[in-house]
């Protein structure tokens, strides 16, 4: 059976970090790949602080030794540009001899290299952030303020850190030889994905003129480990019953939209659903930061194509192009990350209409406003509506304390209603105020999934199942 792609291993996944997450709401520190992190209160307020175990800057004549070992094995560098990864093993190959040799060091050498290279590089203050799997994002406002980040378990959280110039330009320096991209005072902005063996993030960066206090960053960080289906049902993103309905509905290739603001966990939700639909299908993804889950070592027949993003110096592979090439490339399911633009949502709706099925994400925190901007901002008709089946609203609470995302509403699209006014033609299935009955009910009174009903019904005692197996092993 195809529900059969919620497993253990996810499961126990989700477990492990709750356990973790637990400890820390406790204790308020734990420890990442060379650090220690501390979440403490001041004045009020949640401060985060990572440090090393061991601070070179304490240690500057062992930093130097080993910084003149590299400048003097420069040749073993290569020419050619080196990427972040083959970079620390090139350094690591240089120079991890005379770490060996360093008498009582009470830290893995491997470890202690890393460290070494991160501040050789000058990106040793921020690296914490980007490697610690419990952070979300990363924001810096202007330059000569301190970055702040959102915490899975604490939420907003303020940093001491204030990045030196020649510290923003080694950010830069990285970014640049990750991507060749070129900032100017026409193109003062940069999007990219940086990915290593430790970390995905995708980066936004502006510049003067467009940031006139300075250079600014947010850092959106991209899971390792993607959350399954199970695992938004314990950390209470939707229920087990809405979880059912949805995944009826993808095997039923009914198109789904999910919109909400950004880092609401559109693209969270859309992978975990993705993973539901039969492996037989050509599945092609379109996005400019790849965020979907590559499911091929999986059995899933995927095509992923990477588009420049708007921030790009380049324009050839557009993703308003790509979209349209979908028509050519004989799909059974599509995945379109971010429509943004009129050209965007044209395209996408040219796609639709002419059949193709699949997940789609979108900025709004309504139906009726995305609908709204689509009409009469990119100019789509209100026919052409009718091809979207499904809408899932998502939303982000922010607390003090955490944030939590979840699915708000979910409206479907009925081609046969005769309301002029307004939005009439949207048939509220779900929100969040809703119990269980209820849900069912409406499933029951105006869902096209209505003849499926007794189907949800069963895999949703299933999914029921599984979440209290994992709730028990956690325990």
């Amino acid at each position: 059976m195809q529900e059969m792609v919620i497993d253990m291993t996810s499961t126990s996944y989700v477990q492990e970090e709750k356990h973790k997450q637990n400890e820390t709401k406790e204790g308020k520190e734990y420890t990442i790949r060379g650090f220690k992190i501390k979440i403490e209160y001041k004045e009020g307020t949640l401060f985060y602080r990572a440090l090393p175990e061991i601070d070179l800057n304490q240690e500057p004549l062992l930093f130097a030794e080993l910084s003149s070992l590299i400048k003097n094995n420069q040749n073993r560098l290569g020419k050619e540009i080196l990427k972040f990864d083959e970079l620390v093993d090139t350094v690591k190959s240089i120079c991890m001899w005379k770490i060996l040799e360093i008498s009582n060091l009470n830290i893995d050498p491997e470890i202690f290299a890393e460290l070494f290279i991160y501040r050789l590089i000058k990106i040793d203050r921020i690296i914490p952030f980007l490697i610690d799997d419990n952070i979300n994002e990363i924001y810096m406002d202007q330059k000569g303020s301190p970055i702040y980040l959102d915490h899975q378990t604490f939420g907003r959280c303020n940093t001491p850190i204030v990045l030196e110039e020649e510290e923003l330009k080694a950010l830069l320096t990285r970014i640049k030889l990750e991507h060749p991209i070129t900032i100017s005072s026409k193109k003062p902005s940069l999007k990219v994905e940086f990915q290593t063996r430790l970390f995905h993030s995708r980066i936004s960066m502006d510049f003067p003129p467009l940031s006139p206090n300075g250079p600014t960053f947010n850092i959106r960080k991209l899971k390792r480990k993607p959350l399954r289906l199970v695992d938004l049902i314990n950390l209470s993103t939707l229920p087990t019953a809405v979880a059912s309905y949805l995944i009826e509905a993808i095997q039923s290739r009914l198109n789904l939209t999910v919109i909400g603001e950004p880092n609401a966990g559109k693209t969270t939700l859309a992978n975990a659903l993705d993973l539901y639909t039969p492996k037989h299908w050509r599945k092609i993804a379109i996005e400019d930061a790849i965020e979907s889950i590559n499911q091929a070592p999986m059995g899933y027949k995927q095509l992923s194509i990477q588009v420049d993003s708007f921030e790009s110096n380049k324009s050839i592979h557009t993703k308003t192009t790509e979209i349209l090439k979908l028509l050519h490339r004989s799909p059974d399911w599509i995945y379109l990350g971010e429509i943004q633009s009129r050209e965007h949502t044209q395209a996408m709706f040219e796609a639709l209409n002419a059949g193709l099925k699949g997940i789609q994400t979108a900025h709004a925190d309504s139906a009726e406003k995305i609908l709204r901007r689509w009409e009469n901002l990119h100019k789509i008709s209100r026919t052409d509506f009718l091809s979207l089946n499904i809408l899932v609203v998502m939303k982000r609470e922010i607390t003090q304390s955490t944030f939590v995302r979840k699915i708000l509403e979910i409206y479907e699209v009925d081609p046969s209603s005769n309301t002029t006014e307004g939005y009439g033609f949207l048939k509220k299935i779900y929100d969040c105020e809703m119990n269980e009955k209820q849900t069912f009910d409406l499933i029951k009174k105006n869902s096209i999934l209505k003849d499926k009903l007794v189907e949800i019904m069963k895999r949703k005692e299933m999914l029921d199942n599984i979440c209290n197996e994992s709730w028990r092993q956690g325990e």
